[in-house]
């Protein structure tokens, strides 16, 4: 009978060399927690693309700030009116903006500011005198002149007062235009663009920089200064009985009514230019002063 017990495995021989083990330098296997130093290399990696995102968020906000603040023109506006019974006299002084002044059919005296910074704009009586001012910004500028939209105010007055108001003009920053005939006008230009259109019987201005236009007609008299700058100024109508003109520096240009003036002039340096019938009997006086600039007379309709 055949014997079907498997024979038994040989014995292993002791002097035979050992199967390697498995090497522990291997790749991790699949799933398995990654090394310290692949740990440290995605931080780094986040903390750099993180800061990116910052970046990128923190100067989105800035330009949607500055977007806020241009896109904020005319969002603003607010109407004042003031009874103007007794009122003999006008001060505006204008620290930033843009503002105008004219005369229309209105009952009281009305202004309309409309833009960012409007509510600056203040209106209200003292005594027989109508003042109107925005102060300037803490420094002397304001952040919205950068973008073009300087807030606005309009101030219109009541026709009746057309030609009987003496009115006192200031303006540091911005631009300041009027409309309309005023019995005595004096206006300060300290920076910024004045023009005036209407009449006058006495007008003084004074411009320290920036420039003013002056379009005025019958004026009696007028003391025109400057230190820097540009002035012109057109007289229209019947001729002046005196003008004074005084130039530190800059350009001054000047048309008067035809006919024949009293010209004396003290020229230290610059140029002065006359295109004027001189008579020295002439009852309409013209004194010009300057000491470096220019000043160019001429003669209008």
């Amino acid at each position: 009978m055949t014997n079907l017990t498997p024979p038994n495995p040989p014995e292993p021989d002791p002097t035979a060399p050992s199967a390697p083990e498995p090497s522990r330098s291997a790749s991790p296997a699949p799933g398995s927690s990654p090394s310290r130093g692949a740990l440290t290399a995605i931080t780094i990696a986040a903390a750099i693309i993180g800061g990116g995102a910052l970046v990128t968020v923190g100067g989105t906000s800035a330009l949607a700030a500055v977007s806020q603040i241009a896109s904020g023109d005319g969002s603003v506006g607010s109407t004042t009116t003031v009874d103007t019974s007794g009122v003999t006299a006008l001060k505006v002084e204008v620290g930033r903006g843009s503002a105008t002044i004219r005369f229309d059919d209105v009952t009281a005296a009305t202004m309309r500011t409309t833009g960012a910074g409007s509510s600056d704009w203040t209106m209200r009586r003292d005594g027989d005198v109508l003042r109107v001012d925005r102060p300037s910004g803490p420094f002397g500028w304001w952040i919205g002149a950068w973008f073009g939209i300087d807030p606005q105010m309009t101030l219109t007055l009541p026709r009746e007062l057309e030609g009987e108001l003496a009115a006192d003009l200031r303006l540091d920053a911005g631009s300041l235009s009027t409309q309309g005939r005023f019995e005595t006008l004096s206006t300060t230009v300290n920076a910024g663009s004045l023009t005036v259109e209407g009449g006058a019987t006495s007008v003084t201005t004074r411009v320290s920089a920036g420039s003013a236009t002056l379009r005025l007609d019958d004026v009696t008299t007028a003391d025109l200064s400057m230190s820097a700058g540009d002035l012109n100024a057109t007289l229209s109508g019947t001729q002046p009985d005196g003008i004074r003109l005084d130039v530190s520096a800059g350009s001054m240009d000047v048309t008067v009514p035809s006919g024949r003036y009293a010209l004396s002039k003290d020229v230290s340096a610059g140029n002065l230019e006359t295109r004027l019938q001189n008579d020295f009997s002439s009852s309409h006086r013209i004194q010009a002063s300057l000491s470096a600039g220019s000043i160019t007379l001429r003669e209008g309709s």
